[in-house]
């Protein structure tokens, strides 16, 4: 994983201090994050240009590693740069009702994906995670009841997550 390009997309506010994604940095300073982006204001056209910047300036395909918002932002840009992303790595990404987004927004991904899906994330119920899963053509994994896997649900370091990641990878 170290040698591999991996670009961190967070969602809402940044993911926080205390998230899986900021540990994940931390833990790997050769990682890229988006970090120029109006983290309190969700808006998907603003959050894909910026994210869709960040892709065209680097010289080889990133692999997205996205929460939250991060997770729409990166399907979106995936549409708009596919030839820029080597995979998504998907994690509870929230309805896109939510933000009125409709579903004929978001396409499937021309990558390998990984979708990782919460069973009682707030911001996804589980019937409309598995209507978007069957839309986007992906084989959701499932973490079972782990909240929005963020900080407020207890996904400080997530070894776990990183351990998918790492399966993930592997696996393209």
């Amino acid at each position: 994983m170290h040698h591999l390009p991996i670009l961190l997309v967070p969602g809402y506010q940044d993911s926080g201090p205390d998230h899986w994604q900021t540990h994940w940095h931390a833990a790997h300073p050769d990682w890229q994050r988006v970090h120029d982006q109006d983290w309190e204001t969700p808006d998907l056209a603003q959050w894909c240009q910026v994210l869709c910047r960040h892709l065209a300036q680097s010289p080889v395909p990133l692999h997205l590693v996205a929460h939250s918002f991060g997770c729409l932002t990166s399907l979106q840009a995936a549409a708009q740069l596919p030839h820029k992303i080597a995979s998504l790595f998907l994690v509870a990404p929230p309805d896109p009702l939510h933000f009125a987004i409709p579903d004929e927004a978001l396409s499937t991904p021309p990558c390998p994906t990984s979708l990782l899906l919460s069973d009682n994330d707030p911001w996804l119920a589980a019937d409309r995670a598995a209507q978007l899963a069957g839309r986007w053509r992906l084989t959701p994994q499932h973490l079972g009841s782990q909240g929005h896997v963020n900080a407020d649900s207890g996904h400080g370091h997530w070894p776990e997550g990183l351990a998918r990641l790492a399966a993930h990878l592997r696996g393209l």
